[in-house]
This record gives C-alpha cells, sequence and structure tokens, in this order.
C-alpha cells in the first residue's frame, strides 16, 4: 500500500498543475503551473555549466565544491527555484531527473520553508532567505532544524558506471526516488498495466514489469530495473528458493 505523505504529495501536485497527463509523463513543461520552479536545460551539465549561467545572468554564484558531471540540480533561494537538467541525456533519463528534483523542491525545500512560515509567521522569512541571523529564540526553535537557511541546492550527480549513484540510499534521496516513480509511474497503474502477470518465476513477472516500465512508463533502465524488482516481489511474496528457481 502506497504511503499516505507520498499519496497526498503526488495529489496536491496534479491537481496544482491541472491535469493527469498519460505517460510517459514529462514534467518539465507542466511545473511551472504548480511551483515556483523554473527548468533550464544544458548539455554537458556539470558545476561549472551552471555557474557559468548564473554568471551571464550577473549572478556571482558558486558551488562549494568540486566540479563534477550530474545528471539535474536545483538551485533554490526566497521561495523560488530553477531545475537544471542535461540536455544530452536520453529523454527517459531527462523524465526521471525533473520527476527526481521536483521531488527534493518540494519535500526538501518548499515544504519545510512553508512549514516554518506557518508556524513562525512573515517575520522569519529574512531568515529562511539568509538576509539576517536568527534570534536565540529562533534559533533554538525545533522547526528551524528542518529548514536549510540562504541558498538551498541539491545535486544528483552521475555515477562514474552510469546508473544510481550513493546518494540513492540515503533518506533524501530514497523519498525524492519515491515520489518521482509515483509521479512518472505510480505502482498501481503499473500493475494495472502488466496484468495479467504471468504466473511462471519471479524473475519472468520482474522482466514483464521491467519491460512494461520501460516502454509504456517510459522510465530509465537502471531506474526500471530496481523497481520491477521491488514491485515483483510486493505482489508475489515469493520465497527465496523460488527467487532462486528451486
Amino acid at each position: 500500500m502506497i504511503e499516505a505523505w507520498l499519496a497526498r504529495t503526488a495529489a496536491q501536485l496534479w491537481a496544482a498543475i491541472g491535469e493527469l497527463p498519460t505517460p510517459p509523463r514529462d514534467l518539465a513543461p507542466l511545473v511551472s503551473r504548480a511551483l515556483p520552479l523554473s527548468v533550464v536545460t544544458l548539455p554537458d551539465l556539470d558545476l561549472t555549466q551552471i555557474e557559468h549561467w548564473f554568471r551571464q545572468r550577473n549572478v556571482p554564484y558558486r558551488f562549494l565544491c568540486r566540479n563534477r558531471a550530474l545528471y539535474g540540480c536545483v538551485v533554490a533561494a526566497r521561495g523560488h527555484g530553477l531545475l537544471f537538467v542535461d540536455a544530452n541525456d536520453p529523454a527517459a533519463e531527462q523524465r526521471f531527473t525533473v520527476a527526481h528534483e521536483i521531488a527534493h523542491f518540494l519535500l526538501d525545500y518548499l515544504e519545510p520553508r512553508q512549514a516554518a512560515i506557518a508556524a513562525l509567521g512573515d517575520s522569519i522569512r529574512p531568515v529562511l532567505d539568509g538576509e539576517r541571523p536568527p534570534t536565540t529564540e529562533e534559533r533554538i526553535h525545533a522547526m528551524l532544524g528542518q529548514v536549510r537557511l540562504g541558498i538551498y541546492y541539491d545535486l544528483m550527480p552521475r555515477a562514474a558506471a552510469g546508473g544510481i549513484d550513493q546518494g540513492y540510499i540515503m533518506r533524501a534521496e530514497d523519498r525524492a526516488d519515491w515520489l518521482a516513480l509515483e509521479l512518472l509511474a505510480p505502482a498501481e497503474a503499473v500493475l494495472a498495466a502488466a496484468a495479467p502477470l504471468p504466473s511462471t518465476t519471479p524473475f519472468e513477472c520482474s522482466r514483464r514489469l521491467f519491460t512494461v516500465l520501460c516502454d509504456q512508463f517510459g522510465l530509465p533502465p537502471a531506474i526500471a530495473r530496481d523497481y520491477s524488482a521491488m514491485l515483483a516481489r510486493q505482489i508475489a511474496r515469493f520465497s527465496m528458493a523460488e527467487w532462486f528457481g528451486m
């Protein structure tokens, strides 16, 4: 069963967008209807490319880390964000990157920010925006512990061999992946599209789901492989012996 926060967040986003597109879903042209977030595509995306993009617009922004290649990146400040994505990636990869970074913007930036403002009032906005330090009372307020002050950024690094990098196992990355999957390929819709599942081995079940995820829902193969295996285990609850064909 889908977790309540996941269903709620996805439903709120689709309601704000005003439509539920058919798969494969491309959120890039839709997201600005619902969120203060704009999508920017740049070829061969890396940190220096993004810094150069800002310099061209007279914004002296620098990342405090070494340059590296990226699938995508969100930079947000004062309640608004920019979502950068590699224009050279395959369409399926771009769709997942956009959904993943939208999830970060919602879950890790906008929702905590809105919760802090609701709890502490508009006077906290300059603190959230990095324009003044928090007072002692504000500093000890638990709400501020949930919010990134000043400029927020999230990076989706490109692993050396492609696929999912180490950040995937971290809680924030895991939550962003789950929301991205719920937006692009909800489990119920995937299972309905894959039915009737062949009552054969777990591996054949997973392979059928993998095909549906790639061909109908447009997920990248690396993402579809992990997701299909998880769905197959959930729906069949195969024993360890069955997974190994024994």
